[in-house]
């Protein structure tokens, strides 16, 4: 699940993104485009190292770390034009292996991969899929070998050691050629199974390190900070690694994926379908970000057919996107088009033979809505049951309005109101203030709302309700029935909590289209949030064309209407004076106090940075260590902002970290010392903190 509040599918990140807004808008000058690069061809001499750590002594194993070990042997080899007997394939490899192939700290030379490359005509690609654990004491992240310890960082092969010993291979190979560095691993001390460690003790993981700048070394690492890699449990593979291999077979060149549709995988286009479907993947499989870290580079890859792992996927993705061709066009000659060219997946045949058959009857289910349409909103329901002469979905809904009778009194309806009532709900009753979405008791909440939705269908707050308590179950299927029923029958705050399910294919086929739809349709009746999302999704061309100055639009309107993370959203506006917003940059940190003084966490922790790397006279009065503390009082979203500032392009200074962490150790959360530094113990302690000080 993606979040549950109301701000459904609007998740933290995309606001912390502005940290690092507010401080580019302040430099000046255009990239230059990269040169065209050759395709990563002429492979004959090229090498590489697949390590696949499935089984391990002393931790749990990695469930697909083998299938995908083979999966990119045979892209490297099928596809690349690797030779088979260049490519080092290593399953659950000891320190000692690992020692052997690439070399140890203090004789990098030794290894295997330095001595079989040779000079201007190798390109390199080095592969690891298993555990990686932070070692708690130096705060590097290391590859945990077979017979390694999670508990003990010098069990393990060191990121850091291996691209030092990398830098070297690619000086002997030369600039021209091409080392790549794929790590399926998260750094976390998590397993990737819910609530399970490799550590001891409760650690929140590092960022992954990375090469010098000058090294040249081209890094693809699952994950780009304390948030624990995937699976792909469809293709039985690593989530990064299912994604690049479909990426490379030519979806991340198609057009509907932004890319330019030539037959060629470049760089760029692979790393945006990457970031983009992993993330979303991510949501939809365990609810948490996983968003992955690829540097730039010149690198083309030729669209090639997918290898056996993820063929069936990539068929499966392509016969959809086909699909939905034919059905935007909507012409009999599309739908004729794709019954003939739909190859093994043909997921939508039945669909597409039915629109094709359908001819000249008009469907009675399309009668019966138009008949809603035109009745319910004369309020004329007992003209609509009259006009019912088969499907008639609206009955229910039309003689609750002719009964007339007042619910409110019901026990059952007083239970569902005060377990799952939604605080921004429009149809909440007076005197029911509404619950957060992450303190509803799902099992109590869905007892209670099932019977009382049941009892008086007519009340789509009920069904929202229900809706709510089943999504906190993580019961998707059964929240969109509810949704889709509060939406229907008008909830607008069914509306945005439905359009997310579409947008992360949560219990139900995923339409980024119908997401926008409802979005859209929930913000003009009135929901700031959804009006927001509907922003959200043009500003980043969301699976929908990108229109940025039309998003700025809807920002402001939300905004205007009391979204208070919408606030945040107008200020590079104000900096580069786009959209027709004024060029002033005071204008548009204001706009930060403003979001700040309303109870937004992000605006809060960017103030804070601002005011400690050089911007605290348009602040005046406000020190950045009071703002990490009210940015903590707003709960777990307040953490995560403040937490997120030791990885943004503006940092937290020394004194204001030392500043908090005296005032959590004077209110007895945290127990380290008093370092200036985001240390795992702190990490924890500003969790724990905020949940226990959240202010309602």
């Amino acid at each position: 699940m993606t979040t549950g509040m109301t701000l459904r599918g609007r998740a933290a990140r995309v606001g912390l993104a502005l940290l690092v807004q507010a401080a580019a808008i302040l430099c000046c000058g255009a990239a230059r485009a990269a040169p065209e690069a050759p395709a990563f061809s002429d492979n004959g001499d090229s090498v590489a190292v697949v390590i696949g750590n499935g089984r391990y002594k002393q931790t749990v194993p990695v469930d697909y770390a083998h299938n995908d070990a083979e999966a990119m042997r045979a892209y490297l080899v099928e596809r690349l034009g690797y030779r088979d007997a260049n490519v080092f394939v290593l399953k659950d490899a000891t320190l000692n292996e690992f020692n052997q192939v690439f070399g140890t700290e203090k004789n990098p030379q030794s290894g295997r991969l330095w001595r079989s490359v040779r000079e201007g005509r190798s390109n390199v690609f080095v592969y690891y899929s298993g555990h990686g654990v932070p070692d708690l004491a130096s705060r590097q992240p290391f590859l945990l070998p077979e017979d390694g310890n999670p508990n003990q960082g010098e069990s393990g092969y060191a990121l850091e050691t291996l691209y030092r010993n990398l830098d070297l291979v690619k000086r002997k190979i030369g600039p021209e050629r091409q080392l790549v560095v794929m790590v399926d691993a998260c750094f976390t001390g998590e397993t990737g199974r819910k609530g399970e460690s490799l550590l001891a003790v409760s650690a929140p993981g590092f960022a992954p390190s990375r090469p010098k700048a000058e090294s040249g070394i081209v890094r693809v690492v699952a994950t780009s900070g304390a948030t624990p890699a995937n699976w792909d449990e469809v293709n039985r593979l690593g989530l990064l690694t299912s994604r690049f291999l479909m990426g490379v077979s030519g979806l991340a060149d198609a057009r509907e994926q932004q890319g330019d549709g030539d037959g060629q995988v470049a760089w760029a286009e692979l790393k945006r379908y990457l970031r983009r479907e992993v993330e979303e993947a991510a949501r939809r499989a365990s609810g948490r970000e996983q968003v992955p870290e690829i540097d730039d580079a010149p690198i083309v890859l030729k669209a090639s057919l997918p290898v056996a792992a993820v063929a069936r996927g990539v068929a499966a993705l392509r016969d959809e996107a086909a699909w939905r061709r034919a059905e935007g066009l909507g012409t009999r000659e599309a739908f004729e088009a794709y019954i003939g060219t739909c190859g093994e997946v043909c997921a939508y045949r039945p669909r597409a033979m039915d629109r094709l058959l359908a001819g000249r009857q008009r469907d009675a289910a399309a009668i019966d809505q138009e008949n809603w349409a035109k009745f319910g909103a004369a309020r004329q329901y007992q003209a609509y049951l009259d006009s019912c002469t088969g499907p008639c979905a609206y009955r229910s809904l039309a003689e609750g309005y002719l009964g007339g009778s007042d619910p409110n009194g019901d026990p059952r309806v007083r239970a569902c109101d005060a377990l799952a009532a939604g605080s921004d709900d429009p149809d909440r009753p007076k005197g029911v203030a509404g619950v957060k979405f992450g303190r509803i008791e799902a099992g109590t909440a869905i007892e209670a709302c099932r019977g009382a939705s049941a009892a008086y269908p007519s009340l789509r707050r009920l069904a929202y309700q229900l809706g709510r308590a089943y999504d906190r179950a993580d019961r998707s299927r059964d929240a969109f029935a509810a949704y889709d029923r509060a939406a229907k029958a008008g909830s607008v705050a069914a509306m945005n909590n439905l359009a997310t399910l579409y947008e992360n294919g949560q219990g139900v086929k995923r339409s980024q289209a119908e997401a926008f739809r409802l979005y859209r349709q929930a913000g003009e009746a009135g929901n700031v949030v959804a009006l927001a999302n509907a922003a959200r999704m043009l500003e980043y061309g969301n699976g929908i064309p990108k229109n940025e100055a039309e998003a700025a639009e809807l920002y402001k309107r939300a905004a205007e209407g009391g979204d208070v993370p919408s606030i945040s959203k107008l200020v590079p506006h104000y900096a580069t004076g786009a959209y027709g917003f004024p060029k002033d940059l005071r204008q548009g940190f204001d706009l930060f106090r403003k979001a700040a003084e309303r109870g937004d966490p992000v605006a809060m922790a960017t103030m804070a940075t601002l005011i400690d790397n050089g911007f605290s006279r348009y602040f005046p009065g406000v020190s950045a260590a009071d703002m990490v503390l009210q940015a903590l009082k707003r709960g777990e979203l307040g953490a995560a902002s403040v937490s997120a500032t030791d990885t943004a392009a503006q940092k937290l200074k020394p004194e204001t970290i030392r500043t908090v962490q005296r005032a959590i150790k004077q209110a007895d959360y945290y127990p380290g010392a008093l370092d200036g530094r985001f240390n795992p113990v702190f990490v924890r302690a500003l969790d724990q903190y905020a949940k226990a000080n959240e202010a309602e």
